[in-house]
């Protein structure tokens, strides 16, 4: 261990970047408790002084999908790639856009866990659970909602456990670490498109190579709200398709002081009951319009206006609600 720390932390103006095969020789040492608590920290720090390379969180990336259980189906979902560590600062409208898109016909899957430094905010599979959607606790079930609903949400200490295993440590350390990116592009579903969103536009390039490294070709990626995959609700969104800017969303009537605010879960989860349930809410245009991006981003069309329609149809013809109920149903039956 003592060797790729002299590298990545000699400073920034004498670091190097690790080859992939170091950073998976270094991700192998600390899941496998070869490293030191006071190595592991050392090499945390120094990677986020100097930011992790592509090449190295290709290394690490490649020991947790070699560890990890994946959810076997011939389904090919949108992976929903978003941060784990959650919002803030902002509505969760995701959860009631997956429904809707998954009204319309799409197929999605979703990865994560909760208290995830160094936001540690509110997660969209929280307010799931706080609207009556258990997390399923076993691969089986995250295989059949993804089946019968057209989505799956499958929690990380069940398709990675090594990775889960490295919570409490990275909560001790408490800042963000070179897993918030790398995680997100597991790829538990072996699918071949992804949806993932970013703070900083530089990692637009970094996340569509580490999909693309993970099997997932199709790639849409955007500066996001939060990091999640709801468009911006105050200015215009400019989305990335497979490496080129293919598209510009306007946030035409949509009420930005209503997401921008913090909220409690509770609140949240109403909100976006209100949704499926009542269909024409203040919120409904953000989540008709995320729920747009999610059928374009999984290629049921290449056109966003018809997108949109496809997503209000699935809305207000009930078809939304009716999957939501069902996953409820499912998760419901194995708790």
């Amino acid at each position: 261990m003592i060797e790729y720390l002299k590298k990545v932390g000699a400073g920034k103006k004498r670091f190097k970047d690790l080859s992939e095969k170091e950073a998976y020789s270094v991700e192998k040492l600390i899941n496998e408790g070869e490293a030191t608590d006071i190595q592991t920290g050392a090499f945390w720090s120094a990677e986020r002084i100097k930011y992790a390379s592509v090449e190295e969180l290709k290394g690490f990336l490649k020991y947790h999908r070699e560890n990890m259980k994946a959810v076997s189906t011939d389904v090919k979902p949108l992976d929903i790639a978003i941060n784990y560590d959650g919002k803030d600062r902002s509505v969760h409208i995701l959860p009631a856009s997956i429904f809707i898109g998954a009204g319309a016909g799409i197929y999605l899957g979703g990865h994560g866990a909760e208290d995830i430094p160094s936001k540690r905010g509110i997660t969209y599979h929280q307010v799931l659970e706080k609207m009556g959607a258990k997390t399923p606790s076993s691969i089986d079930t995250v295989k059949e909602t993804l089946e019968k609903t057209g989505f799956g949400f499958v929690h990380q200490r069940i398709f990675a456990q090594k990775l889960f295993n490295l919570l409490p440590k990275r909560r001790e350390f408490g800042l963000r670490t070179y897993h918030n990116t790398m995680e997100r592009m597991l790829n538990p579903y072996n699918t071949d498109r992804v949806i993932t969103g970013v703070s900083h536009p530089p990692y637009i390039e970094k996340y569509t190579e580490l999909a693309k490294y993970a099997g997932m070709e199709k790639v849409t990626v955007f500066k996001s709200l939060e990091g999640g995959v709801e468009p911006f609700p105050n200015h215009e969104t400019k989305v990335f398709i497979d490496g080129e800017e293919n598209l510009i969303i306007h946030p035409d009537g949509i009420n930005k002081e209503l997401i921008l605010k913090k909220i409690t879960l509770e609140e949240n989860s109403r909100i976006c009951l209100s949704v499926l349930e009542e269909k024409n809410t203040p919120y409904t245009p953000f989540a008709v319009l995320t729920a747009a991006l999610l059928i374009m981003a999984y290629r049921k069309t290449e056109n966003f206006e018809e997108a949109k329609t496809l997503a209000q149809e699935s809305l207000f013809s009930g078809k939304a609600y009716e999957r939501f109920k069902k996953y409820c149903e499912i998760t419901e039956r194995e708790g």
